[in-house]
């Protein structure tokens, strides 16, 4: 099977990469009779032609491409509308009906909180699209409206968890406005797990109730299931108490599959090199 991943060097991108190269390069079975083979990466500084090539090739699509912190609020639907709409005339000029994910967000519900988000907005107009297109074409189509994302990224950028665990280990100031905000998180690695049952054609279904996912077996969108409810509290006390383990020498009992086992996981990641 021959993989394309879009936004390849993004946070997930690059999870989900490495994932498949594993996979790949140990020749291990993901599926019935599923390999993968060869894995096309692009990103924003891939050319059309690679797109074209990667496109008239692919046996599967997983566009993680986007945009989430632009310049001009313009930027928000070339980056995650339109980018959609040449992805899939490139599969059309080709006649590959290769099965399509798309990584969406909750904000694309336009419920409650994210009513007027303009970022919502491009990406509800990228998941018409592909749904449109999947009509069209018969072709498979999964869109996740994926919660925030807990994984290793740059701190100071978009994620607070990601900011919250490079200062707590390299002992540099943070703000906490409110201990009591709630977050829903998705963990990276159970992302990645979601996007190989994906290609095993064993993803779970769901539709939203506003902002809350409902599973549902002949639901609309697709889910990955296991997410986490906390407070930027538990949170940072949970931070606060692996920092004070590692100064004296003790490691944290953690039950697997724990949140607080993937935050540790993470935090792990920010620490210096020297200790």
């Amino acid at each position: 099977m021959n993989i394309l991943v879009t936004g390849s060097k993004g946070m997930v991108g690059t999870a989900l990469v490495n994932t498949l190269k594993d996979i790949r390069d140990n020749q291990k079975r993901i599926g019935a009779d599923i390999f993968v083979d060869e894995i096309y990466e692009y990103d924003i500084d891939s050319t059309k032609e690679e797109l074209d090539e990667y496109c008239s090739k692919a046996d599967f699509v997983f566009n993680f491409a986007g945009i989430n912190r632009p310049d001009n609020p313009e930027e928000f639907m070339i980056g995650n509308c339109y980018f959609v709409r040449d992805l899939l005339c490139c599969l059309r000029k080709h006649n590959n009906n290769a099965p399509v994910m798309l990584s969406s967000s909750i904000q694309a519900t336009l419920s409650g909180r994210f009513g007027d988000s303009e970022y919502g907005r491009s990406k509800k107009a990228g998941e018409d699209l592909l749904f449109e297109y999947g009509r069209e074409n018969g072709s498979k189509v999964a869109v996740y409206r994926f919660p925030n994302i807990m994984g290793h990224s740059r701190p100071k950028y978009n994620s607070a968890v990601s900011t919250f665990c490079w200062a707590v280990a390299n002992d540099e100031p943070y703000t906490v406005n409110d201990r009591s905000t709630v977050m829903e998180l998705l963990y990276i690695g159970d992302l990645v797990n979601g996007m190989i049952d994906l290609l095993n054609g064993k993803e779970k279904h769901c539709d939203f109730n506003g902002v809350e996912t409902v599973l549902k077996e002949d639901g609309k969108f697709c889910c990955v299931p296991v997410t986490h409810k906390v407070t930027l509290g538990e949170i940072i006390d949970l931070l606060q108490d692996f920092k004070n383990q590692s100064q004296a020498d003790m490691a944290p009992t953690l039950t697997d599959g724990s949140f607080a086992k993937k935050l540790f996981s993470l935090y792990l990641s920010y620490l210096p090199e020297n200790i």
